[in-house]
């Protein structure tokens, strides 16, 4: 026993035990970094929960906006109607009837009298009470116009809706009736469809007011919409901005937001919950990783001490030390006191210049590997993201404007069908205008997704007219000068040098503040080359460029990959103050370039 304590204690007093030890201590920063990492990502995954909160209920507002806007319109064309004004209960019912199967949003529509008694109603009343003391009833006659919203439940259903009232006024300009709409909230479901993809499982977003009432919530809306949340303290925190209720409540995050709603009175409040082991799933893993990974290495790292300084310093120093011994007690010098005596330091020094400068080389490539790869990424994402919200625009801008024309136009022509003796100029008027509305929005959209003139008079025309259109919108002066081209060029060298003027102009309309704008089109050195120039504050080009990289721009990203896409390029000269020119060139003859991915069918 005792030799084996003798024998540890020379090895901890030994150089290979020294050795060891400096691999131990140079791999507790790395440790360390790994903790900071993993702490690093668990506060960068609270702050995204909270974005999430803040960006779902700027969601719901701008969702309210138009559900507030399309409801006020389709009040006004139904209390301005024919049926409505003169008060007939067969025409009112008719007119209602019509009206509601074209909005599944709306658990029922209707017209009230002054003594507070339905004269009609889309959905029949089984226990229908008089609404004299309703509060849209009552806002309504007050104000003699439109009502805020009343949160409330159906005497019928039992469901929750949100109830608004408009007024049906004579021609003096008195209320002779209040026509009603009653928003279905289990429709009305925070875009529900959405939000498998948008939560991850075992995640919770409920919406509440004040008094704690549910307006929405995701997963089973059915179940929640109109109950009262339960738990006060998760009230309180949802209006005071959270508190400390993340620290006494270590099973679950919670992150909220808050704003001001326009179908309840006061604020409303969103709450984003989810458990604490799946928001940190992903760092929990990445930490395990790492910390496995550093293990394996710090244990690797000790084997390879443990024999390494065996043989290439503790042979060598032993050695060293049994020549020095053999020369202390006298040796003749016969033998030498070590195999190889001669170092060689330029050699070394070579070596670690050269491993230098290829790790230099190695990280500017890296570097631009990763600069080039986040582009992509961003390009990417930004690409889908620009596709969807052009949809949900186009869509939005079909059934909100588009369909909400044609609509009024329906109604004011069966209007002046059923009454021609009542305004019949008037109602066709209004019909005809609904109908150039749509005419011109429809014109609009169609020369905002592709002009036809590219496809049928080509570039130079297609380019004349839109830089005329957009300065001519703008109030700028406009300078333009063409190529004389010969013949029609390829359709992928027409299109993409009309998209980067196009995302040019829109620059200089969004950005630039400037008076004047020049385009030119030449040919020049067997390219087409292409110039959009103004006047306006200019910027600094490197530091734009740095932020386009990281996804600030897209613009200026989109319009470099159209110009590589057609085998050309682009320049940016501006510095601030002096205006900005955008310089594209693309070639005459575009050829595609091969493949470099198999596709399989």
């Amino acid at each position: 026993m005792r030799g084996f304590f003798r024998y540890v204690r020379q090895l901890a007093a030994g150089l290979r035990f020294r050795l060891l030890l400096l691999v131990l201590i140079t791999s507790a920063p790395l440790a360390a970094l790994t903790l900071h990492t993993a702490w690093k990502d668990r506060r960068a995954e609270m702050a995204k929960w909270q974005e999430r909160a803040e960006d779902l209920l700027r969601r719901v507002q701008k969702e309210e906006q138009q559900i507030l806007g399309a409801t006020r319109q389709l009040l006004l064309a139904v209390s301005e109607s024919a049926p409505v004004r003169s008060l007939d209960p067969d025409a009112c019912n008719r007119l209602i009837a019509d009206v509601y199967g074209s909005y599944p949003r709306y658990a029922n529509l209707g017209i009230v009298t002054l003594d507070g008694e339905i004269l009609a109603a889309a959905v029949p009343a089984h226990r229908r009470p008089n609404q004299a003391k309703a509060t849209y009833f009552r806002r309504t006659l007050a104000a003699k116009g439109f009502s805020a919203p009343d949160f409330a439940l159906d005497p019928d259903s039992g469901q929750p809706v949100i109830r608004f009232g408009g007024p049906v006024l004579n021609r003096e300009g008195g209320v002779q009736a209040v026509v009603f709409a009653a928003l279905d909230l289990k429709y009305f479901s925070r875009f529900g469809s959405e939000m498998a993809a948008y939560l991850p499982k075992g995640a919770t977003w409920i919406e509440i007011d004040p008094r704690g009432r549910i307006l929405g919530r995701y997963p089973r809306p059915d179940q929640w919409i109109g109950r009262t949340l339960g738990d006060a303290a998760l009230v309180k925190a949802a209006f005071a901005g959270g508190g400390d209720l993340n620290q006494r409540r270590p099973k679950n995050y919670y992150a909220f937001a808050s704003m001001k709603s326009g179908l309840t009175s006061g604020e409303v409040a969103g709450i984003l919950s989810i458990p604490r082991q799946l928001l940190f799933a992903e760092a929990n893993r990445a930490l395990a990783r790492n910390l496995l990974a550093l293990a394996i290495a710090m244990l690797a790292a000790l084997g390879l001490g443990w024999l390494g300084g065996r043989m290439l310093v503790l042979g060598p120093m032993r050695r060293l030390a049994l020549s020095t011994r053999r020369l202390v007690a006298g040796s003749n010098g016969e033998e030498r006191p070590l195999a190889r005596t001669r170092s060689q330091p330029d050699e070394l020094a070579q070596l670690t210049l050269a491993v230098h400068r290829l790790s230099e080389a190695l990280e500017q490539r890296e570097s631009d590997r990763q600069q080039a790869l986040a582009k992509l990424r961003q390009i990417s994402s930004r690409l889908v993201q620009a596709q969807e919200t052009e949809r949900r625009h186009i869509a939005r801008e079909l059934h909100d404007e588009i369909g909400q024309n044609l609509t009024a136009a329906e109604m004011h022509l069966q209007a002046a069908l059923r009454s021609p003796e009542s305004g019949l100029e008037r109602r066709l008027e209004a019909g005809i205008q609904a109908v150039e509305r749509v005419l011109a929005q429809v014109h609009d959209m169609s020369l905002n997704l592709r002009p036809s003139m590219l496809d049928d008079l080509g570039l130079e025309a297609a380019l004349r007219w839109y830089t005329a259109r957009q300065a001519e919108l703008a109030g700028l002066a406009c300078r333009y000068q063409g190529a004389d081209l010969e013949a029609r060029l390829d359709s992928v060298v027409e299109t993409e040098c009309f998209r980067v003027a196009q995302e040019a102009l829109t620059n200089v309309l969004r950005h630039a503040r400037a008076t004047c704008v020049e385009v030119k089109l030449r040919v020049d050195g067997g390219a087409l080359r292409l110039s959009v120039k103004d006047d306006g504050i200019g910027f600094e080009a490197g530091e734009l460029r740095k932020e386009a990289v990281k996804g600030a721009s897209l613009g200026l990203l989109s319009m470099e990959e159209r110009a590589a896409l057609a085998g050309g390029g682009l320049e940016i000269i501006s510095s601030p103050g002096t205006g900005t020119e955008i310089r594209a060139w693309f070639p005459l003859r575009w050829r595609p370039a091969e493949a470099a991915i198999e596709v399989y069918e």
